[in-house]
């Protein structure tokens, strides 16, 4: 009878559980555990990020932007390539030389046909056309990307401005400036330690030299030698060894690599490379007074009659970014300022050595720039013939 009264008040005890296991599942209380989401919240669009979007949607609609540039085919090509593929949007690049491409966008602007949007591969004299003209916008706004605006990637630590008030041309590239190019084959580097060794008599009229009297390499660098490398007295007797003058910037490189001239100075860097690739027996030479950077064609700007201006802002944050920088690089073999962009294609002799001092053109007054260029022209005009 004790068993059975045991047995009786255990299922009194336990039926209750057993009913609500059994029976509908109660309303959740405030204590039960909160079902996790199947999915984390979106992460909040970024002010350039709407910006951005909304840019890339209308140049959509634009369809297309008009560059004017310098560099030939193979550069249009990839990069029409890439805005299509990346943008949906169509590139149509006009190639000239510099002073052509100027005089068609002041002839062009005069009679209102707005055809151009962005101006690439100009250099600083260039300015001096634009914008006394009041024909650029400055560049400050149109660039969205963080990657392209952020200081620490460029190597100045900070956007190189040509103009820091009103910030319509930037630089994106400064090299190493080729300096001298040699014939290994009847010159070695140590005969041309210092820029005075080319001033010992067996040098004279040995020496070739891209025309100082126009825009280019040859009168880039007298210029850097007048001003910061040597001295005056330095450029007027290197003058007086009577050095080949030549506009011909691919003849120079045959004619060295020939032999016929056993050192160049001015010597245009793709050419050059080009035949020291194909085996030429050519080098760079650096005298041990140091090098410059040259920024030669390295400035990109924004006219404001742009018939296609979101189009053109979606190509100049893809050009100034890390991918565009480094097809660039690579297609023009110019070094970009990008530090996180490599320069394993470009010759060791013409990279930029981190912690090492140079002298760059940004860092002269254009004012004395000019000054100086006009006298260099003074002194090389008689041995143009």
């Amino acid at each position: 009878m004790k068993r059975l009264q045991r047995v009786i008040i255990v299922v009194a005890t336990l039926f209750p559980l057993l009913l609500g296991a059994c029976g509908p599942t109660p309303a959740a209380t405030e204590t039960a555990p909160t079902a996790k989401p199947l999915t984390q919240a979106a992460t909040p669009v970024t002010a350039w990020q709407e910006d951005w979007e909304r840019t890339l949607a209308a140049a959509r609609q634009e369809g297309k932007v008009a560059v004017f540039t310098q560099y030939p085919g193979e550069w249009r090509v990839a990069f029409a390539q890439e805005m299509s593929k990346r943008y949906g949007i169509t590139l149509e690049a006009v190639v000239g030389v510099g002073t052509e491409l100027s005089a068609r966008v002041m002839r062009e602007q005069a009679n209102k046909v707005h055809y151009a949007s962005v101006l690439y591969g100009g250099n600083r004299d260039f300015a001096k056309t634009y914008q006394p003209a009041g024909l650029l916008q400055s560049l400050e706004k149109v660039l969205i990307l963080p990657e392209v605006t952020d200081p620490k990637v460029w190597w100045r630590g900070q956007l190189a401005w040509l103009d820091a008030d009103t910030k319509t041309y930037l630089n994106y590239r400064e090299s190493v400036s080729a300096h001298l190019l040699i014939n290994t084959d009847l010159v070695k580097p140590e005969e041309l330690k210092s820029w005075r060794d080319l001033l010992a008599p067996k040098w004279k009229t040995r020496i070739l030299l891209d025309d100082p009297t126009v825009s280019g390499g040859g009168q880039g660098q007298m210029s850097m030698l007048a001003h910061s490398i040597m001295d005056w007295d330095y450029v007027q007797r290197l003058a007086e060894q009577q050095p080949a003058i030549t506009r011909d910037r691919r003849m120079m490189v045959e004619w060295i690599s020939r032999g016929r001239y056993p050192v160049g100075i001015g010597i245009q860097k793709t050419t050059a490379t080009e035949f020291i690739d194909a085996g030429a027996p050519i080098s760079f030479h650096i005298p041990s007074e140091g090098a410059y950077l040259g920024v030669g064609s390295g400035f990109i700007t924004l006219l404001k009659t742009s018939p296609h201006p979101n189009a053109a802002k979606v190509f100049i944050n893809f050009f100034l970014s890390k991918e565009g920088q480094a097809l660039s690089s690579r297609l023009t073999g110019f070094q970009s300022s990008r530090t996180d962009v490599l320069a394993d294609h470009i010759l060791p002799v013409l990279r930029r050595e981190p912690g090492r001092k140079y002298i760059s053109e940004l860092d002269i007054d254009p004012d004395v720039t000019d000054k100086t260029r006009d006298r260099v022209v003074e002194i090389f005009r008689p041995l143009v013939r």
